[in-house]
């Protein structure tokens, strides 16, 4: 049995908060694919934007680690689709 107590549940959350922001991006960009108006178009900048801060946020405190290249990596897909609209 794997000894939770060295695993710190903050720890987790910040990939959590991270992986729940780049699926928030993933949303709105289907979003926009099928509604691309401005007002779609400008919430979803604000969401890559914040996307990208969690990104940072979660290399500051993790550090590199496959968990966060990967959800760097369906974050910067969302970002070349939106990259599309406009």
């Amino acid at each position: 049995m794997e000894d939770h107590t060295k695993v710190s549940w903050k720890d987790d959350s910040v990939i959590t908060r991270l992986n729940n922001s780049v699926d928030n991006v993933t949303m709105a960009v289907g979003q926009a694919l099928t509604n691309p108006s401005e007002r779609a178009l400008l919430h979803l900048q604000d969401m890559i934007e914040h996307a990208e801060r969690s990104v940072a946020n979660a290399l500051e405190k993790e550090g590199d680690i496959e968990p966060i290249r990967n959800l760097q990596q369906r974050l910067d897909q969302s970002k070349a689709k939106f990259n599309t609209l406009h």
